[in-house]
Parts: structure tokens; sequence; C-alpha cells
């Protein structure tokens, strides 16, 4: 049940973020913040101005309650921890472990079904590090938003004109690469996110937002734009662009998102905004050259208003 997640603890300092536009909320022991989060500084908001969180996280050093012996194993195997990773999935709970290299000390993040409560336990204090708190935090948001017209998805963004543009693609595929060429290229652009930004549904259009989740490069910025475009890129020896429109709009997209196949509820909040948004939001797929032609061509196909 949720009321096992959050409980008192003694020693805990509340902190809130607000990214895209949602709050979250943390508490976690007396650390510095900014040392421990560094890629949220921009985010952080002070308590009398957090709307309702869309999820608390509750962070506490040592062993989980949680009886594994009655989980079902979902996944071993993950893009950023390989084979340190394990998901696992209870009645009423998600589990979600990350070892250490030698597998003698790890976090543990269990999680309500609609990760709206997450307790995440570090099983040594010196295991309160960025890295893998503020991937823990990423996880947990990507999977809260879906129910509150928000979408992470795996992408590098660029601004221009108050209009941003997302480059999909499998890693390695070049997005940074073609993100850096339009800012080269294309006066005006800069970088919004290169990793995991956000896109929201609103009253009053379709917004992408950069958050504290950047991949490599560090560009953190708490902003949202009008979402132009989604281009997914694939290495070719030219450079050519293709609308897509309807079912190919969607297949195009749908790879990059982030919602958990085995939670119907979250997964069908997902592709029910993809249905809604993709009429309004140019997609295409693009073969393209790391130069700087490839940049131009795709900003003259999908850059008018």
């Amino acid at each position: 049940m949720k009321e096992d997640l959050i409980y008192e603890d003694t020693v805990l300092q509340d902190v809130y973020y607000r990214i895209a536009g949602h709050t979250l909320k943390v508490s976690m022991p007396e650390v510095d913040t900014d040392r421990v989060l560094p890629s949220f500084t921009d985010f952080s908001i002070r308590c009398a101005t957090a709307d309702d969180p869309i999820s608390r996280i509750v962070i506490s050093t040592g062993p989980s309650f949680v009886d594994l012996t009655k989980a079902t194993l979902r996944s071993d195997v993950s893009v950023t921890w390989g084979d340190r990773f394990r998901f696992y999935e209870t009645e009423n709970h998600y589990i979600t472990r990350v070892m250490n290299e030698n597998a003698s000390a790890y976090w543990e993040m269990v999680s309500a079904k609609d990760f709206s409560e997450s307790r995440i336990y570090a099983m040594e204090v010196s295991l309160l590090d960025s890295t893998v708190l503020s991937w823990l935090l990423m996880v947990t948001f990507g999977q809260a938003a879906l129910l509150h017209n928000t979408i992470l998805i795996h992408a590098s963004v660029v601004e221009k004109d108050g209009r941003g543009y997302a480059f999909l693609g499998k890693s390695g595929t070049g997005k940074s690469t073609h993100s850096n060429l339009w800012i080269a290229h294309i006066p005006g652009t800069t970088l919004l996110n290169d990793d995991n930004p956000a896109i929201r549904v609103e009253d009053d259009g379709i917004r992408v937002y950069g958050t504290p989740w950047s991949g490599k490069t560090p560009c953190y910025r708490n902003v949202g734009v009008k979402l132009q475009a989604l281009v997914r890129l694939r290495q070719a020896p030219v450079n050519q662009l293709q609308l897509q429109k309807g079912k190919l709009a969607l297949l195009t997209v749908l790879p990059s998102c982030t919602a958990l196949r085995w939670n119907q509820t979250l997964y069908t909040a997902m592709m029910d905004m993809l249905v809604w948004l993709l009429p309004d939001v140019r997609v295409a797929q693009m073969d393209c050259l790391p130069n700087a032609d490839a940049a131009k061509i795709c900003y003259k196909q999908i850059g008018n208003n």
C-alpha cells in the first residue's frame, strides 16, 4: 500500500523541484542538495510556491522492507547500468535496484504502482551520490508524469525563435551531433536539452521542456517552448527528410518515449497523449550525414511556421 512508503524519519529535509511545470517533493537526509543534485539547482522552488506534488520521494539509509522472494523480475538489463540493474514487481509495488560494481551494496527504490510515492534506500551513506539518485528521480518523474499529460522522451532538443525541435534515435545515431550542427549553422539556435526533455500537453498547445537530465552534456535549463517538430535520425550517405503522418508518425516517435509496458494504466496514458499531440506537431524521418547541409535541409523543411 502507498502508506507503507511515506512515513516520518527523524532528520529529513524537504526540498521541492518544479520540472515541466510539475512539482516533485524529495525528503532526504541533511545534506547540501546543490552538491548532491547539482543538475537540479535551477529547478528548485520554495515550499510556499509548490503545487501539490505529482510524486513524493523519501530517501533513507538502511535496508528496505520488501521481500523479493515474492517479486517478479521484469528486467535485468539497463542501457545505463548494464547487468547491475534489476526491476521487480510485486502486488502493490515496483522495485528498482542498482548495484555497485562488485554487487556488495546497492540502491533500491520502492514505488507505488503509479509512482506517486517512492522510497529510496541507500545501503551505504557513501552511495548518496548524484549519479544514481538523479537517475532514480528520473525514473520516478518519467512514470508519474504520464498521468499528468507529460511524456519524458529520449532526445536532443534545440530551441530557435521560441520553438523546440527534438531529434530522436538510438544511442550513437548522432542526435547530439545534429543539434550541434543546428547551433553552428542555423543562426539563433540554442540547446534546450541533450538527452531527456519532457513534452507536455497544455491547454494552449504542446510544449517541450528542459529537465535536470541531459546525459553527458551539462544543459539543465528550466525552460519550456512550443514543440515544433519531432525528427527521427538515421545515418545515411545522403541527406533527405520525409514527413510522417498517422500511424507512421506514431511509430516514428513511440520508441523514444518512456512508459512501463507492464503497467497498462501508464502505458495507455502515454499512447493517448501521443494520439492527441502528434497531429499538431511535425513528425519526420531523416536520413542524414553529419554535415551542415543536413541541418539546413532539416530546418528548411520543418522550421517554417
